[in-house]
């Protein structure tokens, strides 16, 4: 039987009109990209981890022997140069923006009109 609202089955709670909160869970298709975003992420932080390296490369540890060239570009000469590239890039597209801001040739000349002045 039903208690007169529409279309709903009689039930202990009452009507109200508010829809009870639902936990919220992954659907089916969501999940494989929430363990592939997590891996992810846990490769990223093994990659950065192993960035941190505490030995010399054989290039490094040969030059320090005296028996090899130096490096080219130590990672401190490729910091200053991406950092260094990124501000060029910055600085040019502002340079670039300001410089296309286009005003009118003259303005049209317009008397402030004032009335009574006491």
């Amino acid at each position: 039987s039903s208690s007169g609202q529409k279309g709903r089955p009689d039930s202990k709670r009452p009507l109200t009109g508010i829809r009870p909160i639902r936990r919220l869970a992954m659907g089916p298709i969501l999940r494989p990209r929430a363990v592939l975003f997590a891996g992810l992420c846990v490769a990223l932080c093994i990659g950065l981890a192993a960035a941190q390296r505490p030995a010399m490369w054989k290039q490094e540890q040969a030059w320090k022997d005296g028996k090899g060239t130096p490096l080219a570009v130590t990672p401190n000469i490729m910091t200053g140069i991406l950092i260094g590239a990124f501000w060029l890039v910055l600085f040019m597209t502002g340079f670039c923006c300001l410089f296309q801001v286009q005003t009118p040739q003259s303005y049209e000349e317009k008397c402030l009109v004032l009335n009574k002045q006491y």
